[in-house]
């Protein structure tokens, strides 16, 4: 079994392919932050690996049986898995495999909140799913740091982002949120969907869980990776609810860019982009500099 210091490499991955039964000749990274995510161009198959610990596992048997379940609903909203035995494990990854959907084009913010509108009118699936956890993943992350002989952040700037974490934690079990809870993605915006037949679909289902509706309204929020305002409006209005109408907006705001920072914690010390990254987020958070631009690192 591995930790979750960094995310899985080349060996790893064709030892998940052997274990599923796909060719890994020619692969390509794609992606590498939360997952090392794999295009394996003689399967036309997507590979995303995680190290194998206890709470990527729990995430990924999630994600396998939530977009299955999914393709059963209407109007479909998620990328259905390739068809086996899902996930996949070895010593060092859990590995799930997805069709390959490239695209010349993004789904654009009124895509996006059409999606989310379908997802949060389909109900809870009739097994169970993991409920929302705030900030889990970040206290991993400094859990993680403390214990490095070579750091990612100092340990004072770790004792303010576990301080400031615990604030809004707080202040999420203090919130009633009104659009009640139930299933969501928790991770929308244009990555992170594809069109599929004709239509789009989401993916990366890693963090679905039942959890507030809010959640999944985050993209229609200012934040520092300054979306325009007209693409938050389109959002909003395909959604057909406007989150900064709620006063409690800043606190999902909060949530998010905190949760974001834990996979650069993780990173940093391997990936200097990462730790670049880490830098500017850590400083903007701990100075209030809402001018502060944050790019994401793959």
């Amino acid at each position: 079994m591995t930790s979750d210091s960094e995310l899985p490499g080349r060996e790893a991955l064709r030892a998940a392919c052997k274990e599923f039964g796909v060719n890994d000749e020619g692969a390509r990274l794609l992606h590498h932050r939360s997952n090392a995510v794999w295009l394996l161009p003689t399967q036309n198959v997507v590979a995303r690996l995680a190290p194998n610990t206890s709470y990527r596992r729990e995430r990924a048997d999630a994600a396998i049986a939530v977009t299955r379940w999914l393709e059963s609903v209407e109007q479909p909203i998620a990328l259905t898995p390739v068809a086996g035995r899902q996930p996949a494990a070895n010593p060092d990854a859990i590995a799930t495999f997805w069709p390959y959907r490239p695209s010349d084009t993004q789904a654009g913010p009124a895509d996006l909140g059409a999606l989310v509108r379908r997802l949060h009118t389909v109900g809870e699936p009739p097994f169970p799913v993991p409920r929302y956890q705030p900030l889990r993943r970040l206290f991993e992350a400094l859990a993680l740091d403390d214990k490095r002989s070579v750091s990612a952040l100092a340990s004072k700037d770790r004792a303010w982002l576990r301080d400031r974490a615990d604030t809004v934690v707080a202040e999420f079990h203090r919130t009633r949120f009104p659009l009640g809870e139930g299933l969501i993605h928790v991770d929308v915006h244009s990555e992170n969907a594809v069109s599929d037949r004709g239509r789009w679909v989401l993916i990366d289902w890693d963090q679905c869980c039942i959890g507030p509706r809010e959640l999944d309204l985050v993209n229609g929020l200012p934040d520092h990776f300054h979306q325009p305002v007209n693409d938050r409006n389109l959002f909003a209005a395909a959604y057909g609810y406007d989150l900064l109408e709620w006063p409690g907006w800043t606190l999902l705001r909060d949530l998010t860019e905190l949760h974001s920072v834990a996979s650069y914690i993780r990173l940093a010390p391997s990936k200097p982009a990462a730790a670049a990254e880490l830098r500017c987020r850590f400083q903007s958070l701990r100075t209030g500099d809402d001018a502060a631009i944050w790019h994401a690192i793959s």
